[in-house]
C-alpha cells in the first residue's frame, strides 16, 4: 500500500447486495459513481460501503465487518446498510488494523478463523494501539466452544455473536455497545471538564484564602498602626512643648536665630502630626470591613498621601489631579474602593516604567447616574487581543516575580485587575477601558449612585 492512503471503494446505496460481478475500478473515479466489485478476485482488501459523508444519515455510526467469507459479508453488508450504519469491510486481520489508521470505526464486527492472523491476535494488536484501544470489538464465529469465547474476552472484546446470525440478536448488541461507548465517550468529556474545574476551583480557592490571610494582616497592620502612631504622639508632644520653651526663651533673649530653628522643627511635627492622622484614619477604615457613606475625593486624595511614600511614585511620575468638588457621598466599604485604586495606580506605574515621558492623571467626575474614578497614563497601552482577557484570573502581560527579563521590570500575579473587578461587584461597580497601544490607556472605576440592598458584600466576593 503506497503513502496515498487506501483505495476507497464504494458501492451503490441501491445495491441489495456485494455485486459478484467482476468489474475494472478506477481509484480516481468519484465517491458517488456506482461500482461492483468481486471480493474474491479483487485485491484491495478494504471497501467503504454506504460511506458517503455528506448523505443524511451521515451522523450514523461507522462499524467496521471483518471477515473473509463473502457470504457473511453480504449478510451483514445487508443488514447494517438497511439499518442506517456506515459500513466499512476489511478480508482480513493485517488490512483491517492498516485501514483504522485512516478511518476510525465507532464498533468492530471480527470474525476469528481468518487467513494470516486471526481474530484473537487482531484484537490483542488493535488493543495495545493508544488510539484504537477504546474501539468495542464484537468477535464472530461458529465455534460455540466455552473456551473459545473466554479468550475472546480475555483478548478484549466486549461481546461474542456465533454464525448463523440471528439478525435480531445482531442489531440488539451493536446498538447496546455502540450506547455503552457513546456513554463513557460522554463520561471521559465529563470528567475532562470536571478535572479542568478542580484545577480553577482549586486556583480560585487559594486565591480567595490568600485575599483572606492579606485582610487579617491588613487588620494586624492597622492595630500596630494605631499602637505606633498612638506611642509617638506623646514624644512629638514634648518636641512641641520643647519648641514652645525655646520661642520663648528666644524671645526674653532676643535671638532672633532661634525662631529661624524652631519654624523648621515645628513644620517637621507638624507634616509627621498629618501622617500620623492619615495612617489612623486609613487604619481605621481598613479595618472597618462595614458600608459606611464614601467620599471618592478624600478616599483619592488620602491614597495619593500615601504614595508619596513611595520614591519612583513621588520623583518619576508627574501627576496632574482633577477633582469634582461637588461629588456626593455613596455607601461603599472603603478598604475595597481603597484596593482598586491602588490596583489601578500600580497597574498605571508598571505600563509606564519603560517610556521616557511618565505622566498619571487622575480625575473624579459624576452625572446623574454614577460616579467616575478616571485613571490616565501614558505607558505601552493594550494590545486589541489582549482586552477581552484582561480581567481573567491569573492572567496577566508581565513576568512572574523570579523572571525578570531586566533589572526593576514589573512582575505580576494575574490577580490585581481581577481582585478590582471582584471587589466592585458588590456595589454594581464597572471598569471601562479606553487604551491606544503605545501612548496610554485610561481605566475608568463606575459606581452607581444607587447602591443595590445587600446584607454582606463579603459573601458575595467569595462566592464570586
Amino acid at each position: 500500500m503506497d503513502g496515498a492512503g487506501p483505495p476507497f471503494l464504494t458501492i451503490n446505496s441501491q445495491q441489495s447486495t456485494v455485486n459478484s460481478q467482476q468489474s475494472t475500478v478506477n481509484s480516481q473515479q468519484p465517491p458517488d459513481r456506482a461500482t461492483g466489485i468481486d471480493l474474491t478476485t479483487h485485491n484491495p482488501k478494504i471497501f467503504i460501503f454506504s460511506l458517503n459523508m455528506n448523505d443524511k444519515n451521515s451522523a450514523r455510526s461507522i462499524i467496521l465487518i471483518v471477515d473473509d467469507n463473502q457470504t457473511n459479508l453480504d449478510v451483514l453488508f445487508e443488514l447494517l446498510r438497511n439499518y442506517g450504519y456506515k459500513v466499512l469491510v476489511a478480508l482480513d486481520g493485517e488490512s483491517a488494523i492498516e485501514q483504522i489508521e485512516y478511518i476510525h470505526p465507532d464498533l468492530i464486527l471480527l470474525d476469528i478463523m481468518m487467513p494470516g492472523i486471526d481474530g484473537f491476535e487482531t484484537c490483542l494488536r488493535l488493543k495495545a494501539d493508544h488510539s484504537t484501544r477504546d474501539i468495542p470489538i464484537i468477535f464472530m464465529s461458529a465455534l460455540s466452544d466455552t473456551l473459545d469465547k473466554v479468550k475472546g474476552f480475555q483478548t478484549g472484546a466486549v461481546d461474542y455473536i456465533t454464525k448463523p446470525f440471528q439478525h435480531e440478536e445482531v442489531l440488539s448488541r451493536i446498538e447496546t455497545h455502540l450506547t455503552i461507548r457513546s456513554l463513557q465517550k460522554k463520561l471521559e468529556e465529563k470528567n475532562l471538564e470536571l478535572a479542568h474545574l478542580n484545577q480553577n476551583l482549586e486556583r480560585l480557592v487559594e486565591q480567595k484564602t490568600k485575599q483572606l490571610i492579606d485582610q487579617e494582616k491588613t487588620a494586624i497592620i492597622g492595630r500596630l498602626t494605631q499602637g505606633m502612631v498612638h506611642n509617638l504622639k506623646s514624644p512629638l508632644q514634648v518636641i512641641q512643648t520643647s519648641v514652645d520653651l525655646i520661642e520663648t526663651k528666644a524671645t526674653k533673649i532676643q535671638e532672633d536665630s532661634f525662631f529661624d530653628y524652631t519654624k523648621y522643627i515645628f513644620q517637621a511635627v507638624t507634616k509627621i502630626n498629618q501622617i500620623m492622622d492619615t495612617l489612623m484614619m486609613k487604619s481605621r477604615k481598613e479595618q472597618n470591613q462595614d458600608v459606611q457613606p464614601v467620599n471618592i475625593n478624600d478616599l483619592v486624595q488620602r491614597e495619593l498621601q500615601l504614595l508619596e511614600g513611595n520614591m519612583y511614585f513621588k520623583n518619576k511620575i508627574r501627576k496632574k489631579y482633577f477633582y469634582d468638588e461637588e461629588i456626593v457621598t455613596i455607601p461603599l466599604i472603603y478598604s475595597y474602593i481603597s484596593q482598586v485604586f491602588y490596583n489601578l495606580i500600580n497597574n498605571a506605574m508598571d505600563a509606564m516604567w519603560e517610556k521616557k515621558s511618565r505622566e498619571l492623571t487622575i480625575a473624579t467626575r459624576q452625572d446623574d447616574s454614577n460616579i467616575y474614578m478616571d485613571i490616565s497614563d501614558t505607558g505601552c497601552g493594550i494590545a486589541p487581543e489582549d482586552l477581552s482577557k484582561l480581567f481573567d484570573p491569573f492572567y496577566t502581560s508581565k513576568p512572574p516575580k523570579g523572571e525578570e527579563k531586566t533589572e526593576g521590570q514589573p512582575t505580576g500575579t494575574g490577580l490585581g485587575l481581577y481582585t478590582c473587578i471582584e471587589l466592585l461587584k458588590p456595589f454594581n461597580g464597572e471598569i471601562a477601558i479606553s487604551t491606544n497601544l503605545g501612548t496610554g490607556s485610561v481605566f475608568t472605576v463606575v459606581l452607581p449612585k444607587q447602591q443595590p440592598t445587600r446584607t454582606s458584600p463579603l459573601s458575595q466576593i467569595a462566592l464570586g
